[in-house]
């Protein structure tokens, strides 16, 4: 376990270094690529909502992306390409868990929404008091797409989180296991 919890550590601390980056580096050297594609996080649940403000897509996701692929250059054997196949599988590992996490968030909201109706009204107002929004956002004021998922749709998030983490970000940098 102690693997998974350092992966998840990781990973929160590049959101806050992420964040950062974007209010104290980014923002002030060049407000347009800060403002021109910008990723909002927002958790409600019951007792309270938990906002992660927009965030440039360059330093949250691309960023990561070309620190990722240098580190997994094969430095040692740079003309055998078996070393940079296996390289740059490991490189799109994090970004299929993600991508599965997305997935599987959108598959559990949509089986949902389609059964709905046919759930006891206490299931879907308990449901309905939890929700994760994801709002993309183009230069701040035009947001071309925005997801909501009610509790089903949050725990898909959840195991794909889970997945994220287990699958992506632990094996490809390849954490010692427990």
């Amino acid at each position: 376990m102690r693997s998974f919890s350092a992966a998840t550590v990781a990973v929160l601390v590049w959101l806050a270094v992420a964040l950062a980056i974007d209010r104290w580096v980014l923002t002030p050297f060049c407000a347009t690529c800060a403002r021109a594609l910008a990723l909002e996080l927002k958790v409600q649940l019951p007792a309270t909502e938990l906002t992660y403000p927009p965030v440039s897509v360059l330093v949250l996701i691309v960023l990561p992306m070309l620190v990722l692929a240098l580190f997994l250059v094969p430095w040692r054997q740079p003309l055998m390409g078996s070393a940079w196949r296996e390289s740059f599988v490991r490189w799109c590992q994090p970004w299929f868990w993600l991508l599965v996490a997305v997935a599987l968030t959108v598959v559990a909201e949509s089986l949902y929404v389609a059964v709905q109706e046919s759930l006891p009204e206490a299931f879907t107002a308990v449901a309905d008091q939890f929700s994760v929004t994801a709002t993309f956002s183009v230069l701040r004021r035009y947001k071309p797409l925005s997801l909501t998922a009610s509790l089903p749709g949050c725990l898909a998030l959840a195991l794909g989180i889970f997945l994220f983490l287990a699958k992506g970000v632990r094996d490809v940098l390849r954490l010692p296991g427990d």
